[in-house]
């Protein structure tokens, strides 16, 4: 039995078609129906049913726990092998949440490549439930996402916490912020006081979005939302170009108020409601042996968020104070 057959298998069991399997593969149809024969002829038993339609039997369910660990073993071997003979080489499949892939990624590889040049990235962006999903599949060695739940066979760092602010543009200032909220901003918002107000939100299954129904639900509010968005950046453009207030958590301004502070015409308020904050979580799964590069990802991550993590009140303490000269 070769480890190549049962890695061949693992990508047919997790695809449940061998036209796209043999495509991710890079190997024909034909190449993968003859390893998946070879390992049903071994063991005596089908590992697929062919009709109606493709799936794995329960033989195939019971190969698929038991292939998943032999390749890890391997990949850990050889890790293993790589540290004590001094050539670190391999490959790292990291998972990361859209968002932070494209605020924090090139500065940990950065960090990381200095380290180690010859391990081969290979980076997955999800939410944090399928990332979690592919860590428990040993498709990826670790990832970084929010709120991620901890298990008894997993690790897990806290890399950041957030708390939530309130974003309106000059404009939109001007135009809809009587005396008496100009006074309220100096000493933080009640998120009833600006219910009245356009609201710019996030779509459903946002944490801060369920936060803040919760909130309208507890008091029988209804929020005038002009603009639903899954996508952070969009929500602050909308808010920029004046068209509502946004609730966000602090993440969000970073790489726009780091970068173009002076530029941005986004004003920035406290939000003094308890809402549950948000962690940004490195886990990986406990192992008999984590490589050095692995390590390594994990030092490099935490020096990044920890940068990150100095900087953030001050940056937006500074829009504050911009945004009441």
């Amino acid at each position: 039995m070769s480890l190549r057959g049962l890695r061949y298998f693992l990508v047919a069991a997790e695809t449940v078609n061998f036209r796209r399997a043999a495509e991710k593969l890079f190997i024909t149809q034909q190449t993968l129906s003859a390893h998946i024969q070879k390992l049903e002829s071994r063991y005596g038993t089908p590992l697929f049913e062919r009709k109606p339609h493709l799936r794995l039997t329960p033989a195939g369910h019971c190969l698929r726990e038991y292939a998943r660990k032999a390749v890890k073993l391997e990949e850990l071997f050889l890790a293993e092998l790589a540290d004590v003979t001094d050539t670190v080489t391999g490959r790292l499949n990291v998972g990361i949440t859209g968002f932070r892939a494209t605020i924090f990624m090139p500065r940990i590889w950065e960090i990381f490549h200095a380290q180690f040049p010859n391990i081969t990235p290979s980076m997955t962006e999800a939410p944090t439930a399928r990332l979690d999903e592919l860590l428990d599949k040993g498709q990826l060695d670790l990832y970084i996402g929010v709120d991620a739940p901890v298990r008894k066979n997993t690790e897990a760092w806290t890399l950041s916490q957030e708390k939530a602010c309130c974003i309106a543009s000059r404009e939109f200032v001007r135009r809809f912020f009587d005396e008496d909220l100009l006074r309220k901003a100096e000493r933080g918002f009640e998120i009833s006081d600006l219910i009245h107000l356009p609201q710019v939100g996030f779509s459903r299954g946002n944490t801060l979005r369920e936060s803040l129904d919760i909130y309208y639900q507890e008091r029988g509010l209804h929020p005038r939302v002009v603009f639903e968005t899954s996508r952070h950046d969009l929500a602050l453009r909308f808010c920029e170009q004046g068209c509502g207030i946004g609730f966000v958590y602090q993440m969000s301004l970073y790489d726009l108020l780091q970068k173009d502070r002076a530029r941005t015409d986004l004003r920035v308020f406290a939000v003094r409601n308890d809402f549950p904050p948000k962690h940004t979580m490195l886990v990986y799964r406990c192992e008999s042996y984590k490589p050095r590069y692995m390590t390594g990802f994990v030092e490099a991550a935490r020096k990044v968020f920890k940068e990150y993590s100095d900087s953030i009140d001050g940056i937006i303490a500074g829009a504050m104070a911009q945004g009441e000269k």
